[in-house]
């Protein structure tokens, strides 16, 4: 069958912004010739100075339609990278792609989401429309308004997949990337659609360890009360009030990724994982996304074997459904690479090229959460997941 879509990853680990930028898409549109990129999607370190960053890019490429964002760390074929560059490039003869931005997300996360979903729409107007993959801030706690603004313009059927930018684990300013402008507190999307096929798997690979309980008292991200007591009391249960202190303390980072909460919605059978951030003297707990009242929730653990054998499934589900892959992204939470290791966050990016294909381009990285559908067959109740690896297969 004929390449209708094609696609290659560049690297760079230069130091200075600039030349990084420029060596990456240098180096990516090198393999790509001699056809044109239609889409260039980057992923690069928030230590870049970013408009040094975006203006290499685009010497190299020219007016590319450009988007991307800052990380927690970048993933390439080779595997996990830090403090660089990687940038993919897809081609195609045919329209394949439109993207769209919308700043003031922290204030205004639903009109943000609308507002870019429909400059996206607006530019790609012919049909189908297989996907929006997004780019957020994953500084955000409302990313849950910023999918039902996208579903205003789109509607409720629309696969909506995406990763929240990081910044390097110091939770102070992400950026997300529109042609060559850095922005935050933004959304920035590509609406896919012509002969592009979107593949998705999303798992975690954390099992329950504490009995069910109901969540009874909750408001955005932050959890009160599960069965009418002290959230902090299922920590208090599985690992003694002594841990919980010491959580407060100093510790909490390391227990929460190792034991996260599992947040069970009514009606469904899978569970959406939750970090905690924070622990409150009333024994509140701040999450890494919205809790919703009236969810069962349950203790978690996860280990190194369990996670990997995750991201297989994860690669397996995205690839399922394509006759044929062009490239694969991977946007995998940070704290998975933490619980993971270097060894073992090798391993993971392995595992993955062997599902794939080691020929298959690939580029991603690690970041502050997971926007993807909870259930596979229910696009309407896409969810912002963390703890967890979202695979995303383009093809045809």
């Amino acid at each position: 069958m004929p390449e209708s879509l094609t696609a290659t990853v560049g690297w760079s680990g230069h130091p200075q912004a600039q030349l990084a930028g420029k060596e990456a898409a240098g180096r990516a549109l090198r393999h790509l010739a001699p056809n044109a990129p239609s889409l260039a999607i980057v992923f690069a370190s928030s230590w870049y100075h970013q408009p040094s960053l975006l203006q290499g890019i685009r010497e190299a490429l020219g007016p590319v339609p450009t988007v991307g964002e800052s990380t927690a760390g970048e993933i390439v074929a080779e595997g996990p990278v830090s403090r660089s560059c990687a940038v993919l490039l897809l081609a195609a003869e045919a329209p394949i792609c439109s993207i769209g931005m919308a700043e003031g997300a922290d204030a205004t996360p639903r009109e943000a989401g609308q507002q870019a979903a429909f400059m996206a729409a607006r530019d790609f107007p012919t049909s189908p429309r297989t996907g929006f993959v997004i780019f957020g801030d994953g500084l955000l706690t409302n990313s849950a308004e910023v999918v039902r603004g996208i579903q205003e313009s789109l509607g409720t059927s629309a696969l909506i997949v995406g990763g929240m930018a990081g910044d390097d684990l110091r939770f102070h300013h992400t950026y997300q990337y529109w042609n060559d402008r850095a922005l935050s507190q933004a959304v920035v999307g590509v609406l896919f659609g012509g002969p592009v096929k979107i593949g998705v798997g999303l798992e975690h690979g954390f099992a329950p360890i504490s009995k069910p309980r109901r969540i009874t008292r909750a408001h955005a991200n932050v959890l009160y009360e599960l069965d009418r007591h002290p959230a902090a009391s299922v920590y208090e249960e599985y690992l003694g009030a002594d841990v919980v202190q010491r959580m407060r303390r100093e510790e909490l980072t390391p227990r929460g990724i190792a034991y996260p909460l599992g947040v069970q919605p009514e009606g469904s059978t899978r569970w959406l994982l939750r970090n905690v951030v924070a622990l409150g003297d009333d024994g509140s707990l701040s999450c890494s996304g919205d809790i919703l009242e009236g969810s069962w929730l349950q203790l978690m653990l996860g280990n190194k074997e369990l996670v990997l054998e995750a991201a297989v499934r994860a690669a397996q589900s995205a690839v399922r459904s394509l006759s044929r892959v062009a490239c694969v992204v991977v946007f995998d939470a940070a704290s998975r690479r933490r619980l993971l290791g270097s060894t073992h966050a090798a391993k993971e990016i392995a595992a993955i090229r062997e599902v794939i294909g080691a020929s298959i381009p690939l580029a991603g990285c690690y970041t502050y959460g997971e926007q993807a559908p909870f259930e596979e067959t229910d696009l309407e109740r896409t969810a912002l997941h963390t703890g967890a690896i979202l695979v995303i297969a383009l093809g045809t």
